[in-house]
């Protein structure tokens, strides 16, 4: 008989919780009062003893089963309402015996329909098979009516219901396309559902399962994959066997990857954990199974796995990392740049979270590059800044992701917010001055280092001659519009007109600052690295200085300039000079 229940699911475990804990301590308490009670001996008023612990103890682990078995039970079943915390919802049942009971039931019907149609294999017999399964739809998302029915039906007979059922449905050689899952669905999916949340609950039986894992054809594993919300292990170990096969070995599309990456999709843990073990993050990431559904969502698919697993504070920070460390690793080899193609939505996620560990990517290029020991933890230790630089070659293989990886880029630098301090102290003592002057210094390395990590990405990637330099101009450019952002009235294309030197950057409402640097890249502008470093630097220190001024800050004298000159052309002329070399310029 079906029951309507509330339950707010997290407070509920809460309370599962601190009712087991209760248990515990009534069965540590028990013998302590027991002596205590046959010590004091008729000192004892009458009444009850240590019996009452037993009570309090029966009670607490009847309540925290029934407890547990709802919340089981609520957290998979479709039809839910959720507000304010709280999830209700018709359970099929009114208690976990009598779904247990109801499950074993239907175990044995569904077991009988089967032998009948192992003895006389005909459409009737076959239609009898399918009636019984289809008696779970709604009540497979009892745990204890599954663990009841799935331990009845059996492990073998569970295996030969999924081969009949893929023998009749399974089109493709490569697993079930969506209209054929969807079709095997209607007599399968009652059972995944069941042995799922048996799964979950811990009561799905172990021969059953190690059947699943080992027995079932790959098709079939997937197919649990695709019709249910597995449990996370399960998930785990099912989606590296599904990998295995994965790739373009064999004619046909990928179905099974593809139901694969649509569990995962559904759980950023799992996900997380997947790509945590490199072999996963290999099989799963390589060209082979990225591009092996062309026509299909599956790129847009694993993009959103992707997307919920990797963006700044998604599910656990420590498995985040490594699961970003696999794929900065995996994608720095140029045999998995094709993944990567244009367009490419797992490209964009990528470009477009990858920003949050800047810090750490400039920690490794300058321990590498400039010989700079940095506070970064063990595990970027084992990070080598070519592996980043490939990286990055292989997002900016598309042009598209330029937008993401921009604005990143420019987030990164607004927080630094080089225009709030002053360049060379202003504080009253000298040691407070230093201070000040070390912190801003800091930022302009920081900020140069990443520039020097994204232009050597820039180089490393395969991009037409126009594409490069339309990167190259947006990442020189960019800077200089985060230092004048709000700043308006003095500026053309995010830059100051004259500079505070009272000489013309030699731009007009025609020529903007871009238009300066492309010439420059296209040759149409006679010079080499150190003139176009000339007139970024001068634009950039008009345009800190007006920074400066936004921020309510005097503008910096003659002399403070000059050296503030001498700083950022040390910090673009290498970047600029490899951005020219790297292009024949």
């Amino acid at each position: 008989m079906a029951e309507f229940v509330g339950i707010d699911p997290a407070g509920a475990r809460r309370l599962i919780s601190s009712m087991g804990d209760a248990v515990q301590r009534a069965k540590t308490l028990r013998p302590s009062l027991s002596a205590s009670i046959a010590e004091a001996g008729p000192d004892w008023p009458a009444g009850p003893g240590a019996e009452v612990l037993d009570n309090v103890g029966r009670f607490l682990s009847e309540a925290q089963r029934d407890l547990t078995w709802r919340v089981q039970t609520i957290e998979r079943v479709e039809k839910t309402t959720a507000q304010g915390g709280l999830t209700t919802a018709e359970l099929p049942f009114g208690d976990a015996s009598s779904a247990r009971a109801a499950g074993t039931l239907a175990g044995e019907q569904a077991l009988a329909a089967w032998r009948d149609y192992l003895k006389d294999p005909g459409v009737k017999n076959w239609e009898k098979v399918q009636a019984t399964l289809r008696e779970g739809r709604g009540r497979a998302a009892d745990p204890a009516y599954s663990t009841g029915l799935l331990t009845t039906l059996g492990a073998t007979a569970f295996g030969a219901v999924f081969a009949t059922v893929s023998a009749r449905n399974q089109n493709d050689p490569r697993g079930y396309s969506p209209d054929n899952l969807k079709e095997a669905g209607k007599d399968l999916k009652p059972l995944a559902e069941a042995f799922a949340s048996a799964d979950a609950a811990g009561t799905l039986p172990k021969d059953l399962r190690d059947h699943a894992l080992g027995d079932l054809p790959i098709g079939g594993m997937a197919a649990l994959l695709g019709l249910a919300r597995q449990s996370r292990e399960f998930v785990l170990q099912a989606g590296a066997k599904v990998l295995q096969y994965g790739g373009n070995r064999d004619s046909g599309k990928d179905w099974n990857t593809y139901w694969l990456v649509k569990a995962l999709s559904q759980d950023v843990g799992t996900t997380q954990r997947f790509l945590t073990t490199g072999d996963n993050a290999a099989l799963l990431l390589r060209p082979e199974v990225v591009n092996g559904l062309p026509g299909t969502d599956f790129e847009d698919l694993l993009a959103t796995a992707l997307d919920r697993a990797l963006a700044p504070g998604a599910g656990d920070a420590v498995l985040r990392r490594d699961a970003w460390l696999n794929i900065i690793d995996l994608y720095s080899r140029k045999n998995f740049w094709p993944a990567l193609k244009d367009p490419s939505p797992v490209g964009r996620v990528l470009a477009t979270h990858i920003s949050q560990y800047f810090p750490d990517l400039i920690a490794v290029w300058r321990r590498d590059r400039d010989s700079v020991k940095t506070a970064s933890s063990a595990e970027w230790e084992g990070l080598k800044s070519d592996a980043v630089v490939g990286f990055i070659g292989g997002l900016l293989q598309s042009p598209e992701v330029l937008v993401p990886l921009k604005k990143g880029y420019g987030d990164f630098l607004r927080n630094i917010d080089l225009g709030k301090d002053h360049p060379f102290g202003d504080a009253p003592t000298e040691y407070a001055r230093q201070g000040q002057r070390d912190r801003f210094y800091g930022k302009v390395v920081t900020v140069g280092a990443l520039a020097s990590l994204l232009f050597s990405g820039l180089h490393e990637a395969d991009l037409s001659a126009d594409d490069a330099d339309k990167a190259i101009v947006e990442l020189l450019v960019l800077p200089l519009d985060v230092l004048t952002a709000g700043v308006s009235g003095k500026f053309i294309d995010g830059v100051v007109r004259e500079t505070f030197f009272g000489k013309a950057l030699d731009l007009s409402q025609k020529n903007p600052l871009k238009d300066t640097v492309e010439s420059y890249l296209d040759g149409e502008r006679p010079g080499d690295a150190s003139d176009l470093v000339e007139v970024l630097v001068d634009a950039q220190v008009s345009a800190f200085n007006a920074s400066r001024q936004s921020h309510g800050r005097s503008p910096l004298s003659r002399t403070d300039l000059d050296q503030l000159k001498a700083i950022f052309s040390g910090q673009l002329t290498p970047v600029l000079s490899s951005a020219l070399e790297a292009r024949g310029g």
